[in-house]
């Protein structure tokens, strides 16, 4: 699943899982916020699948990101 991807990739959606939101996520990376959204949600497009779900205040991996988080360690 990592093939395809690259280290930007990775690295916006490991520091968004270790952080716990997309705004600490960016303020680790030195972005804006809206960056690293558009960043995710290119990335699951990519995937075909979800990795986070957003229905609450924060973001939570979903079984595939989770996965993903995994195989990205």
């Amino acid at each position: 699943m990592l093939d395809n991807l690259t280290l930007d990739q990775i690295r916006v959606f490991v520091t968004i899982a270790e952080t716990g939101s997309f705004r600490a996520a960016a303020a680790k990376l030195a972005r804006v916020q809206s960056a690293v959204s558009h960043a995710i949600a290119n990335l699951e497009a990519e995937l075909g699948i979800m990795l986070f779900d957003r229905s609450g205040h924060r973001p939570v991996l979903t079984a595939e990101g989770k996965a993903l988080l995994g195989n990205a360690r």
